[in-house]
């Protein structure tokens, strides 16, 4: 029984297991294309532009651009999740679930931000920012069962369900200098900005397999649910912004990585509880940015980011102790979840421009090749998305008053398991058990944003 709470049960944890990691909204892994309307509309090209106070969660160093700034903007992310899955058997392929549809959810993510020239060329903001918020859900999915783990016995039709979500909030607060004429109408300014984070993840998962002893290659099923408490987590974003002539920029970002020990509860069968911690992390990143103006009312912008993902989602694990009195061998869970991401270089490409003065329209463009390899993708960790086309606009319509709007649509892409995968082994061994999956997701995103320029 030890065995198969402590590594059996891994068959399929890490379907659930995608509650740990967000991505961040499944777009460049975990990460959003953009913390704001206007750099969305650009397809987040953004280090070496930086102009509005989301800034604060790309490149601190831009918020010296503005003597006193306001921004608020809102994200709705619009994922659509498709599940196909099979068995393989002595009669043939059994197709499981044909198309399944995942359930339809809506994920606002909020950001709001402030900064304010202090004195001389220093510069202060304070960022509340969305890193990552989002669930996917799926109910009756069709399984079959063993009817009886205790004796060599045909499979029965059963159904099960899954639900993930997880959170991840930060405030931001942000230090800048700006040095003015370091060279012939060269400007150069540096920011840090201190992330402050908070994260909070749950699952239910109704369809885990235990080993059993009748070899018949059927398992009964079990369910695992977990909720944790909120875990807080730090880290630091530097940057720095080189301007040369107003036509020219460069932008260069540094984030460390933020730690995020998750402490909760996790239940198995509705019965056993456990006191459980889960290690979890928001790996560093490198992005390097420029920005051109060849006429004066085209801007032109490229970023390339570096994202160390295979140090924070290879393998993560739930450990566990029984608050009560366990049955022998349920005294402790150890759950690993093989996620086995890998690092993923993402490019976005942008450009905007002023109709007339006070409007603005943007184009852009981001891809980053999914992070989820066969191996590690389940269907309730849906970070598949790779292509990334943005439209928007932004009016000034009143004094330093103007709205921001874009449109962000990614293609449907797919990602199937492969033979290595942790859900296609019998449970508790290497064996491959013939099961199957590929998982399909397309998204659509609206952002909306308000910002205010004070005099």
């Amino acid at each position: 029984m030890q065995r198969s709470v402590r590594s059996i049960i891994a068959l399929q944890t890490a379907i659930a297991a995608s509650a740990i990691a967000s991505h961040a909204l499944a777009t460049n892994g975990m990460d959003p294309v953009a913390f704001g309307a206007a750099p969305a509309g650009r397809g987040g090209a953004d280090l070496a532009v930086a102009t509005d106070t989301s800034a604060m969660n790309t490149n601190p160093a831009g918020i010296t651009q503005n003597k006193m700034r306001a921004d608020a903007s809102i994200s709705l992310l619009m994922p659509s999740l498709t599940l196909n899955d099979r068995a393989a058997t002595p009669q043939g392929t059994m197709e499981l679930n044909t198309d399944k549809a995942g359930e339809s959810k809506l994920f606002p993510l909020i950001n709001v931000g402030f900064s304010t020239h202090v004195f001389d060329g220093l510069y202060a903001g304070l960022a509340f920012v969305t890193q990552g918020g989002m669930g996917a859900e799926f109910k009756g999915l069709n399984t079959f069962s063993d009817a009886d783990p205790t004796t060599m016995s045909q499979p029965v039709p059963g159904q099960y369900d899954t639900y993930s979500q997880v959170m991840y909030l930060k405030l931001v607060p942000t230090l800048a200098w700006r040095f003015e004429n370091v060279a012939q109408d060269v400007d150069v300014s540096v920011g840090a900005g201190f992330n402050v984070g908070m994260s909070k993840m749950e699952f239910r998962h109704g369809g885990f397999a235990f080993p059993e002893q009748d070899g018949d290659g059927i398992y009964a099923p079990h369910s695992v649910e977990f909720s944790s408490d909120y875990a807080m987590g730090y880290a630091v974003r530097l940057g720095v912004l080189l301007q040369v002539a107003d036509a020219v920029g460069f932008g260069v970002s540094y984030q460390t990585k933020a730690k995020l020990p998750y402490e909760g509860t996790a239940t198995v069968d509705k019965q056993l509880d456990y006191d459980s911690k889960m290690d979890f992390a928001w790996p560093q990143e490198v992005g390097l940015g420029v920005s051109a103006r060849p006429m004066k009312p085209l801007l032109l912008a490229a970023d390339l980011r570096w994202i160390e993902w295979s140090d924070t989602m290879d393998t993560v694990t739930l450990k566990g102790n029984a608050t009560g009195q366990a049955p022998p061998g349920y005294e402790s869970l150890t759950l690993p979840f093989q996620m086995r991401w890998r690092d993923q270089v993402v490019v976005a490409l942008g450009a905007e421009y002023s109709v007339i003065d006070d409007v603005a329209v943007r184009l852009g463009y981001n891809y980053g090749k999914s992070p989820v390899e066969p191996d590690g993708i389940n269907p309730l960790f849906p970070a598949v998305s790779e292509h990334h086309f943005t439209l928007g606009a932004g009016a000034r319509v009143v004094a330093g008053l103007g709205f921001d709007a874009a449109v962000e649509y990614s293609p449907r892409n797919t990602v199937s398991s492969n033979a290595q995968n942790q859900m296609a082994l019998q449970p508790g061994t290497t064996t491959p058990s013939g099961y199957s999956f590929d998982v399909a997701m397309s998204q659509l995103t609206l952002h909306l944003g308000a910002r205010y320029l004070f005099d």
